[in-house]
């Protein structure tokens, strides 16, 4: 399993949040949006602009739109084919 932050993590791709390197607030933040470490998310753009689109699977939440520092601060792994 490779570790990477969500930004640089690979589009299309189950994720799962190992961790997130952040502040108290921000954590809180992402935590109220439903993202926690365990949870296995989707990402669903890779552009160099805008927000990063993801989806908790685990949750089977609705799209979400974070931004690319708070994006930053997410640790995930994944399983490379």
């Amino acid at each position: 399993m490779i570790n990477i932050n969500l930004l640089e993590a690979p589009s299309n791709t189950e994720l799962e949040v190992k961790e997130i390197n952040a502040g108290m607030m921000a954590k809180k933040r992402l935590i109220s949006m439903g993202v926690h470490p365990g949870d296995t998310l989707i990402k669903y753009n890779g552009s160099l602009w805008g927000p990063v689109l993801i989806k908790n699977t685990t949750l089977n939440s609705t799209k979400i739109a974070i931004g690319k520092r708070l994006a930053a601060k997410i640790l995930v792994g994944y399983e490379k084919a």
